[in-house]
């Protein structure tokens, strides 16, 4: 009780914007799902016309697509806008910063750095975020205001901590470096966890899995959290379940990035991601750029209708998932992703030019139990190896056959195939892919 009422005085002496935006998050949860998308596609086109009113970049691309502001009004007319990458905010960061950005509604944010070339955009601080954090904390059962443990990257130390953790009070924080993860950072982390007792863990899915491994091979046991929350990789089944039985707690995916945060999650029923549609457009096209139907995998087309100081609208993020049909047991009216499968530029490449990207993180669907961990590498000359951790499932072998079978199909028997049987697969960062491959791939020459 003395945690709960120190959390609210501290919101209502600095934090009223964040608590009155989680009030609005609870009642739009409770929207039915038309409703939720009438928000969704008035918010979206009101953003595309502020976008193209106040930002030079987005008024030069949509008027170039042959857009006025008056198509813009129309609701419709969203998902034919053009869609923007990683390299156009990289190249046009005066271009695309609108006139509402000052030192005081703005900061510079730099991502990227882990997976690609680093990014820099501006961050509107006018917007709450951790309200949306919240949004998802009262999903999995736990509060504000409650201890947690932490696995991500560049965990701070000395001074630079301490400020930290006062800024976080009253909650306590128990921290690891998913960059730093040893059998000593472990054996501390579980130390300190003991002595703490966090709610609820939150952190990078293949910093939480090392660390899991960590913990069973050195005997290490922690107080059991209500709920722990994995995000930045594919949350496979078997990953899930082993996660869930060494914290005795239920594992929740969720969806943010560097460049957008908090953009989806599990509720309890984990039973698809919830898309913060109120706050973030996602679309799911094809190869060609059309929005495909639901239940059909596509890449991920993200927009943050929150950001007026650097507009991200209709912004290609890379992943690969599909929108599910139907709706949730919960009974919120969210519309839910189905499991990010994989990075678009994650793929095998077959010598007759065939990509294979988003599908075969799929090839354990129909035994999701029969290994724990899997990842598909594919060398320079093209040979693909599946590596796989096996579960202890009395019939795990059939399940990793039956993979093998769809991955020999998929390939069209151009390439080598072959399994291994791993007790490891390396995570970096904290983070998991389910395909690496070592093919070069070679632009076409040019014809002139």
């Amino acid at each position: 009780m003395m945690r709960e009422a120190a959390f609210r005085l501290k919101t209502a002496v600095g934090g009223r914007s964040s608590t009155a935006a989680y009030r609005e998050f609870l009642a739009m949860d409770a929207l039915s799902p038309e409703g939720v998308a009438e928000v969704s596609a008035e918010r979206s086109a009101a953003h595309a016309r502020f976008a193209f009113g106040h930002s030079a970049f987005y008024r030069d691309l949509y008027s170039s697509h042959g857009f006025t502001d008056d198509d813009l009004r129309d609701p419709a007319a969203f998902s034919s806008l053009p869609i923007v990458d990683k390299g156009m905010l990289r190249e046009n960061f005066a271009g695309i910063r609108t006139d509402e950005a000052d030192a005081r509604t703005s900061v510079v944010s730099k991502t990227g750095g882990s997976t690609g070339l680093p990014l820099h955009l501006l961050r509107d601080l006018r917007f709450p975020a951790r309200a949306l954090e919240w949004r998802l904390f009262e999903w999995w059962g736990v509060k504000p205001w409650d201890d947690r443990g932490i696995v991500t990257r560049n965990v701070m130390t000395g001074a630079a901590r301490i400020r930290h953790d006062l800024g976080w009070l009253p909650s306590r924080r128990v921290q690891l470096d998913a960059f730093q993860i040893t059998d000593d950072a472990v054996r501390e982390f579980a130390q300190r966890w003991n002595k703490v007792n966090p709610r609820f863990l939150i952190g990078y899915g293949g910093g939480v899995l090392d660390t899991v491994r960590r913990m069973r091979r050195m005997g290490l046991s922690v107080t059991p959290p209500a709920a722990v929350a994995v995000t930045a990789a594919p949350l496979s089944p078997g990953t899930r379940a082993e996660i869930e039985e060494a914290f005795g707690a239920p594992c929740f995916d969720h969806y943010r990035s560097a460049e957008i945060p908090w953009m989806a999650g599990e509720c309890a029923a984990q039973s698809g991601l919830h898309v913060f549609a109120d706050v973030r457009r996602i679309e799911i096209v094809d190869d060609a750029d059309r929005l495909v139907p639901e239940g059909v995998e596509g890449e991920v087309i993200v927009t943050d209708l929150t950001n007026r100081v650097f507009p991200i609208v209709r912004y290609r993020l890379g992943d690969i998932s599909s929108y599910r049909p139907g709706h949730c047991s919960c009974g919120r009216g969210l519309p839910r992703l189905g499991a990010i499968s994989g990075r678009s530029s994650d793929a095998v490449r077959l010598p007759d030019g065939t990509t294979i990207a988003g599908a075969l993180g799929h090839i354990f669907d129909d035994a999701p139990l029969s290994i724990r961990q899997f990842e598909i590498v594919q060398d320079a000359d093209y040979a693909v190896t599946l590596r796989c951790i096996p579960s202890d499932a009395h019939d795990a072998q059939a399940g990793i056959d039956a993979a093998m079978a769809k991955l020999r199909h998929a390939t069209k028997g151009l390439v080598p195939v072959s399994v291994e049987r791993v007790d490891n697969i390396p995570q970096v960062g904290g983070k998991m892919r389910f395909i690496r491959s070592m093919v070069v791939v070679r632009e076409p020459a040019d014809p002139s």
